[in-house]
């Protein structure tokens, strides 16, 4: 781990301010080496400003995790930067904080606002876009299963738990976080809450393959020049509740045998739609032919498709 340097903190200032905080279970990198299958999740900075900010919250929340988390401090070498990272990852899950958004090589869920020329790559997944600030020769060519609109999160936030399930990086711009939630003056009147945001981050923390959780642009500088203690306070509450849902983590997949399969035959296509469920984590997918791979659904796919009712989403996918 070459390219990182530790940062240490003033751990008595810590411990006395709120005992039984994620503080108190933690444990700083300090260039010795530490053997990472000893912890679950590691947190590093990719600026000093940023992270201390993160810190100054994040650590004071309760722990009700007991997960062993590591403090790797800051990036000092930037060369190769997304290539060590990812390396990394293959390790141990890293919490990423600060910096520029990075292009990560693997299938990545991307929380913006706006849609760009990235949706065309199945590597990257659009989260939270709103439709009037997306180009319409952009829009008019999405894939809608593998992209989900601030509406849709509004109308059925379900609905990120499978698109995510696939992705091994999470990369969530703040800027689409609506100014009111992020206590600052920004551009942004129309966007995702913070419990949205939350909850959007629980459930990548539940995804199986995540390895990634990058939280760019922490400090306003980059879009709205300042800093403020509720900014970095709103990070760390989605943080923590992607802490959460690695604690709750349930590795499966469809090609386990203990599955129940569900299969329909639909008027409107020539072959049946397949479903499973999957019976450690209640979990949904769906192929349309034989030969397909599965893919992540809802249950409630299965219920409407069941009743005759091909949901959209699901409609268009079978035809592409």
């Amino acid at each position: 781990m070459y390219f990182l340097r530790s940062l240490m903190f003033e751990e008595q200032v810590f411990k006395a301010a709120n005992p039984g905080s994620i503080f108190e279970n933690l444990t700083f990198y300090d260039q010795n080496l530490h053997d990472l299958k000893d912890f679950q999740v590691a947190i590093v900075g990719l600026d000093e400003q940023s992270l201390t900010a993160f810190r100054n919250n994040f650590y004071l929340f309760g722990d009700h995790f007991q997960l062993p988390i590591l403090d790797l401090g800051l990036v000092w070498e930037k060369k190769n930067l997304v290539e060590n990272l990812e390396r990394l990852s293959q390790q141990i899950s890293l919490i990423v904080i600060g910096g520029a958004p990075l292009d990560f090589k693997e299938s990545t869920a991307t929380v913006n606002k706006v849609l760009d020329e990235g949706h065309e790559n199945e590597k990257k997944k659009f989260i939270g876009y709103q439709r009037h600030l997306s180009q319409l020769n952009i829009y008019n060519r999405i894939d809608e299963y593998q992209n989900i609109s601030l509406g849709e999160i509004r109308s059925n936030g379900q609905m990120i738990e499978p698109l995510m399930r696939t992705c091994k990086n999470l990369s969530f711009d703040l800027s689409t976080i609506k100014q009111a939630d992020l206590g600052i003056d920004a551009n942004n009147i129309v966007g995702l809450t913070l419990e949205e945001s939350s909850q959007i981050c629980r459930y990548a923390g539940i995804t199986p393959n995540m390895q990634i959780a990058h939280f760019p642009n922490l400090q306003p500088q980059f879009a709205y020049g300042n800093m403020t203690n509720e900014f970095a306070a709103c990070v760390s509450t989605m943080v923590w509740y992607f802490m959460e849902g690695l604690l709750n983590l349930n590795y499966e997949t469809p090609k386990e045998d203990d599955h129940i399969s569900y299969v329909i035959n639909s008027e409107y296509f020539e072959e049946p739609l397949t479903f499973l469920k999957g019976e450690k984590s209640g979990r949904w997918w769906m192929k349309y032919g034989e030969g397909a791979e599965y893919v992540p659904c809802l249950y409630e796919d299965f219920v409407q498709s069941k009743e005759g009712n091909i949901p959209d989403r699901l409609f268009k996918y079978c035809l592409s």
